[in-house]
């Protein structure tokens, strides 16, 4: 349960404290600051883990880092994994992997992205949307979905354990695996694992076009508020295709301005500053 503590702020603005913030994978605070007319005057949030990998993998052998900093994350470490690969990848002076590992670890990734993602929407958002905010807070829970939406629940559970059936057959474990290595990777799909989830892929993207149907109809059903909660002009940064769409994987990075101006780095991945 979330416990609110107020306290006095030196500065005569109100301290109001969420701790923990229970919806998010891992651990958080928010602290809000709010002046005499209840008018919040700053909001933080807090990732309260110290981590500290950047200095223990010094001095390590290079190839023990990807299954090292996968640690960080119990829910994501297959990011971490892969992420720690790419970069040794660049250090031993590696072009291209053989077309056979970059699907395996493509295929690892979006194993990651479809549990991580079916664990966010099924059990952390969908009972706020599902019952509406206001709803009693008991009820706002993966259990209350599932005992008064069943199939919804269902569905959710069975894609995120899907996901990590894709993770196990190309990472060796579901969590925590040893796949990627600095250069490739170190297994590949037999054919009886490819059959394995091949049996239920088209399933899995049938549930997720529900799943989307689903959100849509959250959305129409009071635009109103989705339209404002929470909406705000941003800069957006992400990964795309040498053809501008969509990769999770590899590709250029893409800036978006509010005013929706983009610019792009070159093909390899590299930090950029405006």
């Amino acid at each position: 349960m979330t416990n609110l503590e107020t306290a006095t702020h030196p500065e005569g603005l109100r301290r109001v404290a969420i701790d923990p913030v229970s919806r998010v994978e891992g651990h958080g605070k928010v602290t809000l600051l709010i002046d005499e007319n209840n008018v919040v005057q700053q909001v933080r949030l807090h990732i309260v883990e110290f981590r500290g990998f950047e200095r223990f993998i010094q001095g390590r052998p290079y190839w023990e880092v990807p299954v090292m900093v996968q640690r960080l994350c119990g829910i994501c470490p297959v990011s971490h994994h892969l992420a720690a690969s790419k970069a040794l990848d660049v250090a031993l002076g590696v072009k291209a992997l053989t077309p056979t590992a970059e699907k395996c670890r493509r295929l690892m990734h979006y194993g990651q992205i479809l549990q991580s993602h079916a664990l966010h929407f099924f059990h952390l958002s969908s009972p706020d949307l599902l019952f509406g905010f206001d709803s009693e807070i008991a009820r706002r829970n993966i259990v209350g979905v599932a005992a008064a939406h069943p199939e919804i629940a269902k569905k959710g559970v069975l894609l995120r354990k899907f996901g990590q059936e894709v993770i196990r057959v190309t990472a060796g474990k579901r969590v925590h695996g040893t796949g990627s290595v600095p250069g490739g990777v170190n297994k590949s799909l037999s054919a009886e694992e490819r059959a394995f989830l091949l049996k239920d892929a088209y399933q899995m993207v049938a549930w997720s076009k529900d799943a989307v149907e689903l959100i849509r109809q959250v959305h129409t059903s009071n635009p109103a508020l989705y339209d404002t909660f929470g909406a705000f002009r941003s800069s957006m940064l992400s990964i795309v295709a040498p053809d501008g769409g969509m990769d999770l994987y590899h590709g250029a990075i893409r800036a978006r301005m509010p005013t929706a101006r983009s610019f792009s780095t070159s093909s390899t991945i590299r930090a950029t500053t405006r």
